[in-house]
């Protein structure tokens, strides 16, 4: 597998789509065991996309193990990708001028044949990481 600019391993096991789509999105923080409340919808920008996850860019610092719901717009598609998903790491970047957060994210629940579609657009202009 690829390396990761970091010196880590790249576990990634799908093709990886760079493109600024436009997502909205809302994440749950958990109030006490068992309760979350959700947040109003917010909007991002995707950095890349692959079958199993991706990466946005927000205003929000999401931490990692934090539930994001997601509809993401990419281009063959009237209906947005909808996606419950997980944060797997977060990162300061610079976007456009200013300081946002990074997410990396892997999805949790996504309708398969959605994901077999957005996967079949991935591989036809995406890049391998393996």
């Amino acid at each position: 597998m690829e390396q990761k600019s970091g010196g880590g391993k790249d576990n990634r096991l799908f093709f990886r789509f760079e493109y600024p789509a436009p997502v909205r999105y809302r994440f749950a923080k958990k109030t006490e065991p068992g309760k979350y409340m959700v947040s109003p919808w917010f909007k991002g920008v995707g950095v890349d996309f692959s079958g199993g996850g991706g990466a946005l860019n927000i205003g929000k610092p999401l931490p990692a193990k934090t539930l994001v719901l997601m509809e993401i717009k990419f281009p063959y598609s009237d209906d947005p990708v909808i996606a419950t998903a997980e944060v797997v790491r977060r990162i300061d970047v610079e976007y456009k001028g200013a300081k946002v957060s990074q997410i990396s994210f892997k999805y949790l629940l996504i309708n398969s044949n959605v994901q077999d579609r957005m996967i079949s657009f991935i591989i036809s202009r995406g890049k391998s990481t393996l």
